[in-house]
C-alpha cells in the first residue's frame, strides 16, 4: 500500500496547492459577477446574428 501512496502523493499536493491558490485568489479578487452590476454603462447587444435574413441565400430550403 505504501507504493500507491508514494505515487499519488505529488498529485495530492498539486491538487491541494491548486485549490488553495484558487480559493485565495477568489477571496482576494471577489466574485467575478460583481464587476458588472446591472445599470452599469456596459452596452449589451440585444440580438446576436446577421442583420438580415438574406445572409445565406444558397442554403435556404
Amino acid at each position: 500500500m505504501t507504493g500507491a501512496f508514494a505515487i499519488l502523493k505529488p498529485f495530492a499536493w498539486l491538487a491541494v496547492v491548486a485549490f488553495v491558490s484558487g480559493f485565495l485568489g477568489y477571496l482576494a479578487l471577489g466574485h467575478p459577477g460583481v464587476a458588472f452590476a446591472k445599470g452599469d454603462d456596459v452596452q449589451a447587444s440585444e440580438t446576436s446574428g446577421p442583420a438580415s435574413a438574406d445572409w445565406n441565400l444558397p442554403k435556404h430550403i
